[in-house]
């Protein structure tokens, strides 16, 4: 048997996409998750700083370790 689930529930079952996946997504996945912003606010200082604190090593690493390594980075 196989089931395809997302990292929130594979990591309650104690499950790791490094470890136990048999598939894993890279960054190229139609389902990455994306930030966007209207176009009257694209360049507003507050929008550029949630981008680049959000695409930091800071924010990627803990992710990673929260997911177990079920991060990709899509940046």
């Amino acid at each position: 048997d196989f089931a395809i689930i997302n990292t929130t529930y594979a990591s309650s079952l104690n499950l790791t996409p490094e470890k136990d996946g048999l598939f894993v997504e890279d960054k190229e996945s139609p389902y990455v998750n994306l930030i966007v912003a209207r176009t009257d606010n694209v360049n507003a200082e507050n929008v550029q700083k949630f981008v680049k604190s959000y695409q930091s090593d800071t924010v990627y690493n803990s992710a990673k370790d929260i997911f177990k390594g079920g991060v990709v980075k899509g940046w």
